[in-house]
């Protein structure tokens, strides 16, 4: 309440103009912020009424809103023209953007696969075929003896020789064919390649460890085919060091077991090298009926139940020279004391050779296949005793 009373209290004073441009100002001021007119303290100029303005601050007042409204006008007949032409929202020109070149990766093409070239068989090394061997006639060998030993006719060793005749005489050298089994057909190769010529087989050792597969295996054929070119049975699993083994460079075609007419003798078989000759010395000599003659030879393993070790001695007797086949299992024989040469005999020279062969038929006059190679014969002299 006593706030309210001191309010009352105060006088209530007529608001202050400026007597220039109508203003109002303070009591105290001196100066019209306005227009800049000064104040005389003295003068007491009432102000108009509120709704009352002065006129010159109506001139004022009407300048300004006039050149408001020309500013407003100008502006907008400028936004019109600009609007009409379409420069106001036209897109702004935009910087040129020039792009740093990169170095460009350099492509490398992927080369063109060729079609793979068909492979060409490579034929297998030509083995050295078995050259022919050679064999001295001895005193006493004919023809048909010499075919007969080597399981070949007469007509072939004849042909072989260039001989005419069947005259042979004692020191002639004659060469033994080797055995040419028929080779089959010749594998096709690649036209450009020159054709490779096969030997018709060759002859494989055996060597501790080795076993059917892994020979066949070594050679490119079946054991099927080294069984039949070896003439072994069918069922043949063991094979024995040292035992030799034809290899066919074909495939080789069983044939039937039917008779038939053929022109000449069969071809034979080798399964073993011929028997290393041990003793006596080629060319030794032995005085008397009494001297002990033992002939040795190497073993070449361990024989199966037909075959046999074939001794050929040949030894001077009354009438020429007498031939003596011996088939045993043992490596030596002691020569009987009544192969004695006679005292008158001029040739004293005994020969022999050991080769290994399988018994074909039996009986009281069974027969023999040869069935390895025969080696040069030895021989010795046996001497009258000396006086």
């Amino acid at each position: 309440m006593e706030s309210e009373d001191i309010l009352e209290t105060l006088p209530k004073r007529p608001a202050r103009h400026c007597p220039v441009c109508g203003a109002r100002v303070a009591e105290e001021a001196k100066v019209c912020l306005m227009c800049g007119a000064t104040l005389e303290e003295e003068t007491k100029v009432e102000a108009p009424p509120p709704s009352a303005a002065p006129p010159r601050m109506k001139v004022v007042q009407i300048i300004v809103m006039a050149v408001v409204a020309v500013i407003i006008l100008g502006g907008s007949v400028m936004l019109g023209l600009r609007l009409t032409q379409g420069d106001l929202f036209a897109p702004a020109e935009l910087p040129t953007f020039t792009p740093t070149q990169t170095s460009v990766p350099t492509f490398t093409p992927v080369p063109t696969r060729t079609a793979t070239p068909t492979l060409t068989p490579t034929p297998l090394p030509t083995p050295t075929p078995l050259p022919p061997q050679t064999y001295t006639v001895q005193p006493g060998d004919t023809l048909i003896d010499i075919a007969a030993e080597f399981d070949i006719t007469v007509e072939e060793l004849k042909a072989f020789n260039n001989l005419e005749s069947d005259d042979i005489g004692a020191g002639d050298s004659l060469r033994i064919p080797p055995p040419t089994p028929t080779p089959g057909p010749t594998p096709t190769l690649d036209p450009g390649e020159p054709t490779a010529t096969y030997a018709p087989y060759l002859l494989h050792t055996v060597r501790t460890g080795e076993t059917l597969s892994t020979i066949a295996q070594h050679y490119g054929v079946r054991v099927a085919d080294i069984l039949l070119a070896s003439n072994l049975p069918e069922n043949t699993e063991t094979i024995r060091p040292e035992q030799v083994l034809v290899i066919p460079q074909s495939t080789l075609t069983p044939q039937p077991d039917t008779a038939a007419i053929v022109s000449s003798a069969p071809t034979p078989v080798l399964n073993y090298a011929a028997p290393e000759m041990l003793f006596p010395p080629d060319a030794a000599t032995f005085s008397g009926p009494e001297a002990n003659i033992t002939l040795q030879w190497a073993s070449i393993g361990i024989l199966s139940g037909k075959e046999f070790y074939k001794l050929e001695f040949i030894v001077p007797a009354a009438e020429g020279k007498t031939t003596i086949n011996v088939y045993q299992r043992s490596t030596a024989w002691r020569v009987p004391i009544d192969l004695f040469p006679p005292a008158d005999s001029e040739d004293r020279t005994c020969a022999w050779r050991v080769s290994v062969v399988r018994q074909v038929t039996s009986g009281n006059d069974p027969t023999y296949k040869v069935i390895s190679l025969t080696g040069r014969r030895r021989t010795f002299v046996w001497d009258v005793a000396a006086p």
